[in-house]
């Protein structure tokens, strides 16, 4: 399928900003499954220097200085993509197999994954949160369908409830209260996979807005959030334990990392702005 994406993000401040640094990641992700035809990025007020580059994860990040004096701060990034699904694998590591594999890494891919095995800032777990996960798991069951069953679990076991958390909920707040958002699902579902001993990544991007009439995506016309799992020659495969499904051709990836902190799409230091207000709007129709 083919896309065009606008992302607009406002802040309208009550006093002026004298000077604000900022960081984004806005700017498209190439991965197997998608390419990205064009895209823009437009920034109000005009920066006083811009400087992209590749983070650790391989996501294009933009640090960018605002040194006029101004009430409104507006990004605006647009683009074209293209996406297509994952193809099936041939052959899928049984579980144990998928976790020796990232155990004992022995290709780039392996040692890149082994970067989403551990702890991170936002993606913390204790026993309750393993046990939750391992039930689905068997030594000889299929790796891929051991997370699907997990997939398949959180959805049913947990209720979406925008403005319930907060960006800092950790996973074991979430098991408690059953509660929360794509951001918390996604962390909650990385934090039972590591502490099995899996490779599993954030990744933050956009869902299609299907047409009117047509069932809607929980968490479309927002920035979404999914796990990509590595599964050893297999490649990686995306899950969407929001609205539970594999992720394909109707996700668009943005960036990749061990949790939200990584990935941020906007981020920043301000001097001024007093109490404000923020304007969030996405849009992703498909095109011809």
């Amino acid at each position: 399928m083919k896309y065009q994406i606008t992302h607009e993000t406002e802040y309208d401040y009550s006093v002026p900003v004298t000077i604000s640094q900022h960081l984004i990641h806005l700017e498209p992700r190439f991965c197997s499954r998608q390419k990205w035809l064009e895209h823009s990025l437009e920034i109000n007020p005009k920066p006083a220097y811009k400087l992209s580059r590749k983070d650790i994860f391989g996501n294009v990040v933009t640090a960018f200085s605002i040194e006029d004096e101004h009430n409104v701060f507006k990004v605006t990034a647009k683009g074209i993509a293209e996406v297509f699904n994952n193809k099936m694998p041939d052959k899928i590591p049984t579980c144990k197999e998928a976790r020796d594999i990232v155990k004992c890494p022995k290709t780039p891919d392996d040692i890149s994954a082994a970067m989403f095995l551990y702890p991170s800032p936002l993606v913390a777990y204790d026993d309750a949160v393993r046990n939750y996960a391992k039930e689905c798991f068997d030594e000889e069951k299929s790796f891929f369908d051991a997370v699907k069953d997990l997939n398949n679990k959180i959805y049913k076991d947990f209720k979406y409830s925008p403005g319930y958390t907060k960006i800092g909920t950790m996973p074991t707040e979430i098991l408690r209260e059953r509660k929360g958002v794509c951001q918390d699902f996604a962390h909650f579902m990385i934090a039972c996979l590591r502490s099995l001993g899996y490779s599993a990544a954030y990744i933050s991007g956009y869902l299609h807005t299907r047409k009117e009439g047509e069932q809607q995506f929980l968490g479309a016309d927002a920035t979404h959030a999914w796990v990509s799992v590595y599964l050893g020659e297999a490649g990686y495969f995306e899950f969407d334990p929001t609205n539970d499904c594999i992720a394909g051709e109707e996700h668009i990836i943005v960036s990749k990392g061990r949790d939200f902190g990584d990935v941020s799409p906007l981020k920043g230091v301000i001097t001024g702005g007093g109490p404000h207000t923020l304007k969030v709007a996405v849009n992703v129709k498909q095109i011809d």
